[in-house]
């Protein structure tokens, strides 16, 4: 994404730590000059001002018609490399030398980061492009903005900074690990146990099916060329692709009201879980997903697996937070309500739940269909230590 960063406040010219030490040999020189009547050090004392006016200039005239823009990434997980591309346009008649633009990146209750790109040259009515690297370890919405474009050429004694821009949102994915061949294995076993598996024939190469007479629009690579010589007439190779079994998965990152440190690692791994699973849905393709969380029951996201939607399901899991709230039984009753009874549901949590307990799903053992369905669910608790065999955090 790329932002035309305008300048939005007046150019502030500020004296650096080096100044002062500048000016007080300056005040030494003038001071002294002065009180002996010495002329020579008059001179020498107006020849070292002269340069500090110089760079009052100077540092002004060299963030004229300078604009940035901005390009973030479309999405990051937490841990994964961020690279921000920053670009330096010079509009005016004359080059701009050694500009810093200094970024201003936070999220809600931790500290500032200021990442710092130097652009040592621009020539006039020139663009120069660099970019920024670094790593955020917390999934979540960030704040990156405003720039503060700055200069100390070219004595360095002053500095000439202004701020561009407004800050833009950008959302850390969670962390993705690793699903076992262990996972993949049983997720198998469990789509071809159901005997729910449906099959399309379509024009997209899999396993080979038949053959059927050539169609306008198909392509000639599917030609079977011996069975077209035997019967005269072109035939083509017919395939099936298997229909992937739809998954409907469920986060709950219940916490207590004073949890321990583990126990919000545990949430962590729960939400790294859910999107891990997610994305290899995704990759996998051919499948409705349906993603629900207790915190926020009313997002529920629902959809053909596609990237857009891994997308979706990924900024929806960035800003889960803990709660501490029992929503899983309306959940529950409310996913149901809208998927078929050939779904797969994966229940994500940091705490044993059985969902055969009368007193706390005493509404989904009243109904026949939503019993058999739980019966189905596979419940993944996080902080059981069998998760290893399944998932890997990387």
């Amino acid at each position: 994404m790329a932002f035309l960063l305008s300048r939005t406040r007046p150019f502030r010219t500020a004296a650096c730590r080096e100044t002062w030490y500048y000016l007080f040999v300056l005040a030494a020189i003038a001071g002294g000059a002065m009180y002996r009547e010495i002329n020579l050090l008059l001179v020498l004392a107006g020849m070292i001002g002269g340069p500090l006016f110089l760079s009052w200039l100077a540092v002004r005239a060299n963030l004229r018609g300078i604009r940035v823009s901005r390009r973030l990434p479309r999405g990051v997980c937490a841990g994964d490399l961020l690279v921000v591309n920053l670009e330096l346009t010079n509009a005016s008649r004359r080059g701009s030398w050694a500009v810093v633009v200094e970024e201003q990146i936070r999220q809600h209750g931790s500290d500032t980061l200021r990442p710092r790109v130097y652009f040592p040259h621009v020539g006039a009515n020139d663009k120069t492009e660099r970019a920024y690297r670094g790593r955020l370890t917390d999934r979540g919405e960030y704040q990156v903005g405003p720039l503060r474009v700055s200069t100390r050429f070219p004595f360095g004694l002053l500095r000439c900074a202004t701020t561009v821009g407004q800050s833009q949102s950008m959302v850390v994915y969670p962390r993705l690990g690793r699903l076992t061949q262990a996972w993949i294995a049983r997720h198998q076993e469990a789509f071809e146990g159901a005997q729910q598996r449906q099959q399309r024939f379509t024009r997209v190469e899999g396993q080979f099916y038949g053959v059927r007479y050539w169609r306008n629009g198909d392509s000639r690579r599917s030609i079977h060329w011996r069975s077209s010589a035997r019967r005269g007439q072109l035939v083509v190779r017919q395939f099936e692709q298997p229909h992937s079994r739809d998954v409907a998965v469920i986060v709950d990152p219940w916490l207590p009201k004073h949890p321990t440190e583990d126990e919000r690692d545990r949430v962590e791994l729960a939400v790294s879980f859910a999107a891990t699973v997610v994305a290899d849905l995704c990759r996998q393709g051919n499948a409705i997903l349906t993603l629900a969380t207790t915190v926020r029951p009313d997002q529920m996201i629902q959809g053909p697996t596609s990237t857009a939607l891994m997308h979706d399901v990924m900024r929806e899991l960035a800003v889960t937070r803990p709660t501490a709230r029992d929503g899983l039984a309306t959940l529950l009753e409310t996913v149901l309500a809208r998927i078929d009874g050939d779904h797969e549901i994966i229940l994500v949590g940091t705490r044993d739940v059985d969902l055969e307990d009368p007193s706390r799903f005493k509404t989904l053992g009243n109904n026949p269909s939503s019993a058999a369905a739980i019966r189905r669910a596979r419940v993944i608790n996080v902080s059981d230590p069998a998760l290893a065999k399944y998932f890997q955090v990387e």
